[in-house]
């Protein structure tokens, strides 16, 4: 849970890293070679359900900050 504006502004930072992983991910298949498509398949979910728990967490923070002004 956020807390406060530093943990926002960090969770956000993150949160646009791992959007730019996903989105290589996605724009390089070929970067895989050798390895399992399960595998990838995992490593991609893992990517997607981080990107989702951290845009989930900046929503109810700017939810919360939203009814307190």
């Amino acid at each position: 849970m956020i807390r406060n504006a530093r943990q926002y502004r960090i969770t956000k930072a993150q949160a646009e890293k791992f959007k730019r992983a996903l989105e290589e991910f996605d724009d390089r298949p070929s970067a895989h070679p050798g390895v399992h498509p399960k595998l990838i398949k995992a490593q991609r979910e893992a990517i997607t359900s981080q990107l989702e728990s951290l845009q989930q967490e900046i929503k109810e923070y700017e939810r919360l900050w939203s009814h307190t002004l």
